[in-house]
């Protein structure tokens, strides 16, 4: 029997259509899965590059790179489509939008799709300032750095509050890609399986993921519970299971956007940042 190796992220957003199958709710036939619950986003992204998983939930800005060894899960990639999860960009003391260009910058990886679009849209910086962790992207706001692209919002204005800190939301990836791309959805993260396995496995993989994702959202009570444990585990802190379920409810709508859209806004995504010399051509994306 093959084995498949698992990275599934420790953000309860992308983590809870993986839970089914890491409880054996959900059991596909003939395939052995193996999980790593991985930590953040930027070690996610490294692991996909060195091919240490075969299957997991990197930046949709580091496809171009592993583009000939992963195919993307149409049914799974995560497009905002609306301004609920649209990156918005937080201060501590006020700034205006012309004078982000002249802070400091905190984003969670130099790989991520934050720091693509932040990239993209707004360009300059006047120091990057690289945190992995979420919750230690937090407390470095107002003291390592000025702004911050904020990827996990509801996770870090949650955690902001604990802290009393009160945060000025300057403006968001979201509102400045609807002004160059209009209705298109905004990509963000998505689930990468390796063509290593071969095409009929991966097809074998992505029909037990949909079963697991779709359990797991008519069960979304059983299934919070079980995403607070990883979660605390995997960041050495307990969440809020409020906190948890707002999170996967902004972010099962991010993951429901049909199919046609999804490919979309991949297009417009990779043609651009292309053009404008930001990332790698895509040469083909490659759904199942």
């Amino acid at each position: 029997m093959t084995t498949i190796k698992i990275g599934p992220l420790a953000d309860s957003g992308d983590l809870y259509p993986f839970i089914p199958l890491i409880e054996g709710m959900v059991k596909p036939e003939g395939i052995n899965l193996e999980f790593e619950i991985i930590s953040t986003v930027q070690d996610t992204n490294e692991k996909v590059l060195k091919k240490d998983v075969d299957v997991a939930v990197p930046s949709a800005a580091m496809y171009p790179y592993i583009q000939n060894d992963y195919y993307i899960l149409g049914e799974a990639v995560a497009s905002a489509i609306d301004g609920i999860t649209g990156m918005p960009v937080i201060s501590i003391n006020p700034i205006k939008v012309d004078e982000i260009k002249n802070s400091r910058l905190i984003v969670h990886g130099h790989n991520t799709t934050a720091f693509t679009l932040y990239k993209l849209l707004i360009g300059k910086y006047r120091k990057l300032v690289i945190i992995k962790n979420v919750l230690d992207e937090i407390k470095a706001l107002g003291k390592e750095g000025d702004v911050l692209v904020a990827v996990h919002e509801l996770k870090m204005m949650y955690a902001l509050e604990k802290l009393g800190v009160k945060v000025n939301r300057i403006i968001s990836m979201w509102d400045l890609w609807k002004q160059l791309a209009g209705d298109t959805p905004m990509p963000m993260g998505l689930v990468v399986i390796s063509k290593d396995i071969g095409r009929e496995l991966a097809m074998k993989f992505k029909e037990a993921y949909v079963k697991s994702k779709h359990y797991a959202e008519k069960h979304i009570d059983e299934i919070i519970k079980i995403d607070a444990k990883i979660m605390a585990d995997a960041h050495k802190t307990n969440l809020d299971e409020e906190i948890i379920r707002k999170t996967i409810w902004a972010d099962i709508q991010e993951y429901n956007v049909p199919l046609p859209e999804v490919k979309r806004g991949l297009e417009k995504f990779y043609s651009i940042t292309h053009e404008r010399g930001i990332l790698p051509k895509v040469f083909n994306i490659d759904l199942i």
